[in-house]
């Protein structure tokens, strides 16, 4: 799909934005823009994604659907509604591309549901409070048979799979591991 794109990220968020790394882990204060940010870094994968197949699947998952709904799918219908073709679904909460591919909102508490399906890239939002096997058990597998990339982010809440996935991304980048970004942003 040849679409023109305009992204304005905060200054912060730039080097994520532009960087092509697998796994991305983003420890942001509350209102700093963790949100908006991956649902550009989304899209733009998105759009620019090329591989033989099946139409590309992405997936936004929050903590709970009225979260998903509540909080993405406002920011993603904004940002394609002058992309020619773009359907979206409200009953699905999910927008689907001329080219048969899609983008879809899920939610955490209801993460059983996505087992079997395959995605090119999730956004996993407040994963701590996503319940803790979310990732290990059903998310991380459907990323396996294309190479999926997936973003963790969310702000400090206790020692929690957040907190584990944020100290592994952490020390990963500081070892210079090729797969793995990470930045934190304090309200200070």
């Amino acid at each position: 799909m040849n679409v023109t794109l305009e992204i304005r990220p905060r200054k912060q968020f730039r080097a994520f934005i532009e960087t092509e790394k697998r796994w991305s882990c983003l420890v942001v204060h509350r209102r700093g823009g963790k949100t908006y940010s991956s649902l550009q870094k989304l899209l733009l994968r998105a759009l620019s994604h090329k591989r033989p197949g099946p139409p590309p699947r992405y997936a936004y998952i929050a903590p709970t659907q009225a979260q998903a709904k509540d909080i993405a799918w406002g920011y993603l219908k904004a940002f394609t509604w002058q992309i020619p073709g773009v359907v979206p679904n409200e009953s699905e909460l999910k927008l689907t591309f001329p080219d048969g591919m899609t983008i879809r909102l899920y939610s955490g508490e209801n993460y059983e549901r996505m087992r079997g399906l395959y995605f090119d890239g999730v956004v996993l939002d407040e994963y701590g409070l996503h319940p803790a096997k979310t990732f290990s058990e059903v998310i991380g597998p459907t990323l396996v048979d294309r190479g999926g990339s997936a973003l963790f982010l969310g702000t400090p809440n206790g020692k929690n799979q957040f907190y584990d996935i944020a100290r592994h991304a952490k020390k990963a980048e500081a070892a210079g591991d090729k797969d793995w970004f990470f930045r934190e942003y304090k309200a200070s």
